[in-house]
């Protein structure tokens, strides 16, 4: 599949329209931490906007017809998955956004939270508190889905709170879980992995007790240089300098650029660092 920068991949791309687009950006920055992406006409006629890995089209409406704040009612609802969502109920609040529903687990599963934005769509902000099956709170199941398997690296390290603690510093990283001090699941903007406390009673070495490692992780970011400095800054070594390489491939695109580099971190772990270029 061929990919497209100006659009995210394999997601449903909801379209909100606002009274007053500079404002509406202004304010889903403020309260939800959406981060702008670019905007679009002239004079400004839509934006993308994004958290995490969720993607949102804003457009300009016409003044004359009514928000749904105005209507009293709305059509639809919209649903972004936070990790934090604790943090961010807390942030909402304080932008005096107004909270329709408070923080509770739903029936199926799902810690959130719901709230108005300033025309008066209607948001839910969730994050997965167990795993249910439909059946388990009383849905009927028409056709069976089978979800497709995620693969997350799990890092064997010598001090597993040092590794978070350095991770977070480096690649701004987010703690979803911590185990008894050994085991921990982060997040790198969506990007799911593990930290293991080393156990060699259980046959697991981290690469900087055996002297090498048979697996490199790639991370793939808008600003790899700036990435790399911060890693560098929280004590990660080079590895090697970002640089431009052109690679052979097959498909639609036969030549790939890419600007990467690598650094090794505190734990004997490389990672690669890197974008893709037109």
């Amino acid at each position: 599949m061929i990919s497209n920068r100006s659009v995210p991949t394999d997601a449903v791309l909801p379209h909100v329209t606002y009274r007053d687009l500079e404002e509406a950006i202004a304010w889903l920055s403020n309260a939800f931490s959406f981060v702008e992406h670019y905007r679009y006409g002239s004079p400004v006629s839509g934006a993308q906007m994004r958290a995490g890995n969720a993607w949102i089209m804003l457009r300009q409406g016409r003044r004359e017809d009514a928000t749904p704040k105005e209507l009293g009612f709305g059509t639809q609802s919209l649903t972004v998955f936070i990790e934090d969502i604790e943090a961010h109920l807390q942030r909402t609040k304080s932008a005096g956004a107004v909270i329709v529903e408070d923080l509770h687990e739903s029936e199926y599963g799902e810690l959130q939270y719901g709230v108005e934005d300033l025309d008066g769509h209607h948001w839910l902000f969730s994050r997965h508190a167990r795993d249910m099956s439909p059946e388990q709170w009383g849905a009927s199941v028409s056709h069976s889905v089978v979800l497709t398997p995620q693969i997350s690296p799990m890092l064997a390290v010598s001090d597993a709170n040092a590794a978070i603690e350095f991770y977070k510093a480096a690649f701004s990283a987010t703690l979803l879980w911590h185990l008894d001090g050994a085991v921990a699941g982060l997040s790198i903007d969506g990007a799911q992995f593990f930290l293991a406390q080393e156990s060699p009673p259980h046959g697991t070495r981290g690469p900087a007790s055996v002297g090498f490692s048979t697996v490199r992780i790639e991370l793939f970011v808008e600003d790899p240089v700036a990435v790399q400095m911060r890693a560098l800054g929280a004590g990660a070594t080079e590895h090697s300098p970002i640089e431009e390489h052109t690679h052979a491939t097959t498909g639609p695109r036969p030549v790939t650029r890419m600007l990467q580099g690598a650094v090794l971190d505190p734990f004997g772990h490389i990672w690669l660092i890197g974008k893709i270029l037109e």
